[in-house]
């Protein structure tokens, strides 16, 4: 990954009105006095959810990525399996193995910073191991478990997705990964139950050619959630990230499509790839697009 220098994003800012107390931030801070993001009207009119993936700070640990998302303003974010937990618990990580005690902790220091914890990326590769997934998912209170298990998995998938009301929210790379082409997960997913369907990397399928609003109009019916990203070229593989509305992911257009779907409760991650650390006010601008976005289609 490219290294992304320190710049000012705020001149070109389209809503800066969704954000508050810049100029107090440092990068090296773990948490701001104030949060960036004040309020979301609009976004919140439509039903609209938006949070972090935590693999946006893989460089911290879970407790520092929830001190960032609480710096930021935001209210949600979709942990990864394998991201170390605390500084002083570094050998630990969120999933099935994590001891009763450090759970406890976990939901508090996420109730403390005032973030739901959504959801998880894992791997679902065995039925033993996916049980034992899904058993924690529900301990901590996951809407949906994001994955790319092979599709002999999907029928010990579907049962547990049924048992515990957790959704599967199948995950595309870009190509040539299996599931690449949202035909292959279509067809994968035909006829099983309505908790599985789609996590929708939105860079991914702009990074392997593919229109995002057309791959929406495909999917639609089986949105679980988004990873939603703007990259800085469309059709190439190595695109970079860039702030919402300032590149050519089409983010608009994707928003717009969502709202005249009426997909229901859309939870937006904000997925940042380009660097492993990033300051909250870098993606303060990324919501402020997006509820001026909301604002337009509100009405």
């Amino acid at each position: 990954m490219q290294h992304l220098t320190r710049r000012s994003f705020l001149a070109n800012s389209a809503a800066a009105g969704a954000i508050a107390g810049l100029a107090g931030w440092e990068g090296s801070r773990a948490q701001a006095a104030e949060p960036l993001v004040k309020s979301l009207p609009n976004t919140e009119q439509l039903g609209w959810r938006v949070g972090f993936s935590a693999y946006t700070f893989r460089a911290l640990t879970l407790f520092e990525t929830l001190d960032k998302i609480a710096a930021t303003g935001l209210h949600f974010t979709e942990l990864f399996a394998w991201q170390k937990l605390s500084p002083p618990h570094a050998d630990a990580q969120p999933g099935p193995k994590l001891s009763k005690t450090l759970r406890g902790d976990l939901k508090k220091k996420a109730s403390d910073c005032g973030v739901q914890l959504i959801g998880c990326y894992t791997g679902l590769d065995n039925p033993d191991a996916a049980k034992a997934f899904f058993e924690f998912a529900a301990d901590m209170g996951f809407e949906f478990i994001v994955s790319e298990p092979p599709e002999g998995m999907f029928d010990a998938i579907e049962k547990l997705a049924d048992e515990y009301k957790i959704d599967l929210a199948l995950h595309n790379h870009p190509q040539p990964s299996h599931y690449w082409n949202p035909d292959v997960g279509l067809a994968a997913l035909k006829g099983r139950s309505e908790r599985m369907g789609f996590c929708c990397d939105t860079g991914h399928w702009c990074r392997s050619g593919l229109e995002p609003v057309e791959v929406l109009r495909k999917v639609g019916p089986r949105v679980k959630t988004f990873h939603l990203k703007d990259l800085d070229a469309f059709g190439v593989r190595g695109a970079q990230d860039v702030i919402w509305g300032q590149g050519e992911g089409r983010i608009a257009e994707i928003l717009a499509e969502v709202k005249r779907q009426k997909i229901q409760r859309p939870y937006f991650g904000i997925e940042w790839e380009r660097t492993a650390d990033s300051e909250p006010s870098l993606h303060a601008q990324s919501v402020a697009f997006l509820e001026k976005t909301a604002e337009e289609l509100a009405w």
